[in-house]
């Protein structure tokens, strides 16, 4: 009787390995996994599926988040690994990634060599500063970041946000929340075979080369950048993805007009960056003040017809920056206070749209408000920028004084709420040149409704504009958004090139940007109140299970035996 009992259990046994085995090869062949997170968090989008199945070529990640990292930092590495993880289950080459550690036995001055290459080749590093247990702050510099190779070509990815504003543990969430887009988005950089053509344009005295030299910088990083007369957009226009309308100082030509107005009818995308009224911050500063007057430049008639009126007035807002401003007396030594220049606005970007959300401040420079004009079914406003609640409107023109920083205002000094300054045009537009006789029209081409589009207007030009030094040899361009006073950047860039990402886009990439993860933080004073009872808790109530169920087992198995 027991030897049948041994043979019985030894078949149960032989049975049992062979069905795992077997299970195993089919979950070889079969992938399937359950995302229960409330908000799909391992769950990645059609759009990234689609782009991992038409990969051709093996994706290789080499990831710098290695070594001893804090643990914040980990959280962030395991989640970039989870995720490339999750690319191989759908990619049909090899997707491989492995990690350095850019601090691994390197004195001091080859660590620097280090993270400089790293600078140069596009990853930022990122100083931070520890306190140990016994009182004491180190200082640590990390790469958070990443490369991606195709075997021919790479792209870097910084992978942490840093959102003024929020803490720490929000950030890195943000972070987390940003992964499948930033490794999304170097991905399909690496496999364009034709790069999209952003094109500034010219001829009505807009920015210069140096002045939209950093932002030139950025978007060389993923399009092709051209700057276009109203002639060359008109030989093609379906040659430009999007094309940028920077601080014209000239008011428009008609032919400057039905070019960009036969660009948006063909689908074209715009940004217009606009200022409507004329004042210059050089005046002010160097005498103390200046004439701010209503410049018109032959558009107000154009972009009425798209949905938008830019106010001849200049926005005042208490939520502004700080400049400095003597304080000493006359024949003393210079002594600068910080004060508000409320011609200045700080605007925060709302976070219920893929192109503002998780944004720094956006800093403005004698900005004009923006309305929504006509009742058009076929056409959606989205408001992207917009000042504070506490909001004063000045008419022009008007002189402009320095001296507004030494007068003391409160909250019923601005009285006039919230304003638009950047807006989001979506849908169907109709031409400025329907039912207008004019001998530059073409007839065999022209369109008077165009096809579904969309175009951002924002009332300020300085907004894309970084401050130019010197001149020759000896140029320097600021960092677009850079405070030299505060030493702070404001989210210009980023603002601006979320605005030309989602005009270029038409297969919806950028709603990644939306995707949320709910942080779920544990309570940091129970913890610390209360350290050794959930050490033991999390250290001993497994072994203490894994006891119990072996008691059990061992008595059933003996009960088993004895009948």
């Amino acid at each position: 009787m027991q030897i049948n009992n041994k043979k019985k259990n030894l078949i149960q046994l032989l049975l049992s390995v062979l069905l795992v085995l077997f299970v195993y090869q089919l979950l070889q062949v079969f992938h399937f996994r359950i995302d229960l997170t409330s908000e799909k968090r391992f769950t990645l989008s059609d759009n990234t599926r689609q782009l991992l199945s038409d990969l051709e070529k093996p994706v290789y990640f080499e990831i710098y988040l290695d070594g001893d990292l804090p643990h914040g930092f980990n959280k962030l590495k395991n989640a970039t690994v989870d995720l490339i993880e999750e690319f191989e289950s759908y990619a049909k080459v090899e997707i491989a990634y492995s990690f350095v550690d850019p601090n691994l036995e390197l004195n001091p001055k080859q660590k620097e060599k280090r993270l400089r290459e790293l600078s140069e080749r596009g990853l930022k590093p990122t100083s931070i500063q520890e306190t140990s247990r016994d009182g004491s702050v180190k200082q640590k510099v990390f790469v958070p970041g990443l490369f991606v190779h195709d075997g021919k070509k790479e792209t870097p990815v910084n992978l942490l946000k840093s959102v003024t504003g929020l803490s720490t543990d929000q950030n890195l969430n943000h972070s987390i929340e940003s992964i499948e887009y930033e490794l999304s988005m170097a991905i399909r950089l690496l496999n364009q075979t034709k790069a999209k053509e952003v094109a500034f344009f010219t001829g009505q005295g807009e920015l210069g080369e140096y002045e939209v030299a950093d932002f030139t910088a950025s978007l060389l990083q993923r399009y092709k950048v051209s700057r276009a007369t109203a002639y060359e957009l008109s030989k093609d226009y379906k040659r430009f993805d999007c094309v940028i309308v920077a601080q014209p100082r000239n008011a428009f030509s008609k032919k400057a007009k039905y070019a960009l107005d036969q660009y948006v009818m063909n689908g074209g995308r715009v940004m217009w960056l606009i200022d409507e009224v004329a004042a210059s911050m050089d005046s002010i500063s160097a005498k103390g003040m200046s004439m701010a007057f209503y410049k018109p430049l032959n558009l107000e008639d154009q972009l009425f017809k798209y949905g938008v009126r830019i106010n001849p007035d200049l926005v005042m807002d208490v939520q502004s920056q700080l400049i400095p401003v003597q304080s000493s007396a006359a024949g003393q030594n210079g002594k600068y206070v910080p004060a508000p220049w409320y011609y200045s606005p700080l605007l925060a970007p709302p976070s219920n749209h893929p192109i503002t959300r998780k944004l720094n401040m956006v800093r403005v420079e004698f900005a004009n408000s923006i309305d929504k004009v006509g009742k058009d079914p076929n056409l959606k406003h989205t408001i992207l920028l917009a000042s504070s609640d506490h909001t004063r409107l000045v008419k022009v023109p008007t002189p402009i004084r320095l001296d507004i920083v030494g007068q003391k205002m409160s909250a019923k000094d601005f009285p006039d709420g919230s304003k638009v300054m950047a807006v989001l045009i979506e849908g169907q537009f109709q031409s400025i040149f329907k039912n207008r006789i004019w001998e530059g029209i073409d007839k065999s081409t022209y369109k008077s409704e165009s096809l579904p589009g969309k175009m951002i207007v924002i009332s300020d030009g300085d907004i894309i504009k970084n401050r130019v030094r010197g001149v020759g040899s000896n140029i320097q361009m600021e960092a677009l958004g850079y405070d030299r006073y505060s030493r702070k950047t404001y989210g210009n860039r980023n603002f601006l090139l979320n605005c030309v990402d989602y005009l270029c886009d038409d297969e919806g990439w950028m709603n990644l940007r939306s995707r949320e993860v709910k942080l779920r933080l544990l309570d940091k004073t129970k913890i610390r109140e209360h350290r050794l009872f959930y050490q033991i808790i999390n250290l001993g109530l497994p072994i203490v299970l894994l006891i119990f169920f072996a008691l059990v087992w061992g008595f059933i198995r003996k009960r088993k035996y004895a009948n």
